[in-house]
């Protein structure tokens, strides 16, 4: 069962009070009245989780409006909207509104826990202490989340009790580093280990490891946000960041899947690390179809960055039954991959051409349909030239795959693949709203962070080494030796592009790198190639991004209302 099923029954009584629950009237409903059992206190946690899941945030708008603004793919419509993915942004846009609430709002809910979780009683006080733990976990990735898209934000560590007093001032963001910082590593060891975790959608030891590794990474470059040179601060948050991931490292228990797609293929699946291999470390629970069910934890993951059929059959309730190749499900194919992302894939290193990746996250092949506009059948799939597997004349379920030509597969700017929906098993399969998990932290991840950190300390160590090249080993790719500094920083760059694409990662790497700017604006040199095929060259205004997109806007509404607080420079 998926870690998040009771959320809508949680909210709608712990935090609206709307109906009658455990036999106590609205009303009732208080904190001091509702923190009694373990089970209050279970509740109570996912409904900290919860705001993960929401479509503000992995359920939809992280990718799709904000991280997904980045180098490796554009947002496959020529209408544009008020999003950063359109370097198009502003403080009124809603969907910016809603990220800034949806993180205070999972904050709210880990500071109400945190000041009531004493009050229960009958429970032991090492399972008092794993939801203590967990809870300053969340609060503390909700405010990395909120550092990352605006920097300083104001520092909130009690729980809201009145409408008088709301206003707070922004807070350094060195203090909120901090803080957020310190409440993880102080309760690490509360915190289960993986191998005890019921699934990957819940906190373990390693994973809190592994996101502390990516908080120091990320702080390591803030001096490039605020153009400021580095300093032995910056050094310090790249020691702390190899820090963490060598502690990942060196427990053992996690490792690669032995081939790339299968990792992408539990999370539609409902299957967590089916090999056997503890690879996937965090991932946000996603459940149901919104059709038969009552949870409303289903996201958009698989119809918005994900791969199924352009045509519509969710309406037959015969045909929205079916799995597979029967029934690929509908997607929006709202996202393709860039020029740049398949030349990395395929062409910028004719010795390494990374089929194991390439092939899965940038879609190969295309659905075929019958004469008739109407049926929107799958009769098979058509590949593009060069991608169609070797004696694959028929999947495995007995649909027919053909090749185009050539001429036919010169335009390079193809749909994102990576989350595909023929392997969701939840039926019937809702139009848009699919039970796809998606991917907050993953081992190759680590690997790639401790290799970078080992090389911003010094150069590439054997260290460095052995985890970049476990992450192209898996991919087939000759291993790297002999690199100097800056030649193996660019290697791994590349690296995290290709193992990582589409993970909601890519943005806050060329923020942290000191190179959004730059990165963003060479994109036109790849759009008027004639590999970019001219129906999506509109893409180019896209990636036209002002030097102030490193930091969000103040949403309008948080400056209507709180008077102490600034917008960001720019905006």
């Amino acid at each position: 069962m998926k870690y998040n099923k009771l959320v809508t029954v949680i909210l709608s009584v712990l935090f609206v009070g709307s109906c009658d629950f455990l036999e106590l009237r609205p009303n009732e409903l208080t904190p001091e009245t509702f923190y009694n059992t373990e089970e209050d206190l279970r509740k109570a946690l996912l409904g900290v989780y919860s705001p993960l899941m929401q479509e503000p945030f992995y359920g939809e708008n992280y990718v799709v409006c904000h991280a997904g603004g980045d180098d490796l793919c554009f947002y496959q419509r020529s209408q544009t909207r008020t999003t950063m993915t359109f370097a198009l942004a502003n403080s009124s846009a809603p969907e910016i509104l809603t990220f800034w609430r949806i993180c205070y709002e999972g904050i709210n809910r880990a500071n109400t826990l945190l000041e009531n979780a004493d009050r229960v009683s009958e429970i032991s006080e090492e399972t008092r202490a794993r939801f203590k733990a967990e809870a300053y976990f969340l609060r503390s990735f909700y405010y990395f989340n909120l550092v990352q898209f605006w920097g300083d934000v104001p520092l909130v560590l009690e729980a809201t009790h009145s409408v008088e007093g709301l206003a707070v001032a922004r807070t350094d963001k060195e203090k909120v580093y901090d803080r957020l910082i310190s409440d993880i590593a102080d309760n690490i060891e509360y915190l289960p280990t993986a191998l005890e975790v019921e699934t990957p959608e819940r906190i373990s030891q390693t994973a809190a490891m592994g996101i502390l590794a990516r908080i120091w990474l990320f702080r390591a470059g803030e001096h490039f946000r605020d153009n400021k040179p580095a300093d032995e601060h910056t050094q310090e948050c790249f020691r702390q960041a190899r820090y963490w991931a060598n502690e990942v490292y060196r427990t053992g228990i996690h490792d690669l899947a032995d081939e790339y797609p299968q990792v992408f293929i539990d999370l539609a699946s409902d299957k967590y690390n089916s090999t056997g291999k503890l690879e996937s470390m965090w991932e946000i629970a996603m459940a149901g179809n919104r059709l038969n069910d009552v949870e409303y934890s289903a996201g958009k993951i698989g119809s918005t960055m994900g791969f199924g059929s352009g045509r519509d059959n969710s309406g037959d309730a015969a045909y929205s039954t079916l799995t597979g190749m029967a029934n690929p499900g509908y997607s929006q194919l709202c996202f393709f991959s860039s020029l740049k992302l398949y030349r990395m894939y395929y062409e910028d290193d004719p010795e390494n051409v990374d089929r194991e990746r390439g092939d899965w996250n940038i879609a190969p092949y295309s659905y075929v349909y019958g004469d008739d506009p109407n049926d929107n059948t799958v009769l098979g799939r058509l590949y593009y030239y060069g991608l169609k597997p070797d004696g694959m004349d028929y999947t495995a379920d007995g649909y027919p795959c053909t090749e185009r030509t050539e001429a036919e597969s010169a335009n390079k700017v193809r749909a994102i693949g990576k989350f595909y929906r023929e392997y969701e098993t939840v039926t019937p399969k809702s139009k848009f709203y699919t039970p796809i998990n998606f991917p907050v932290l993953r081992y190759s991840d680590v690997l790639l962070m401790l290799a970078e950190a080992e090389n911003e300390l010094g150069g590439p160590t054997k260290l460095a080494y052995d985890c970049i090249n476990e992450v192209r080993e898996r991919a087939g790719l000759n291993p790297l030796s002999g690199l100097d500094q800056d030649s193996f920083r660019q290697k791994l760059q590349d690296e995290r592009a290709m193992e990582l694409a589409f993970e909601g990662l890519r943005r806050w790497d060329l923020i942290r790198w000191g190179t959004f700017f730059t990165t963003m604006r060479a994109m036109s040199a790849y759009v008027e190639d004639d590999a970019w095929a001219n129906v999506y060259k509109y893409a180019e205004a896209y990636y036209q991004v002002r030097e102030y997109d490193v930091y969000f806007p103040i949403p309008d509404w948080e400056l209507s209302v709180n008077k102490l607080m600034k917008q960001n420079p720019g905006w």
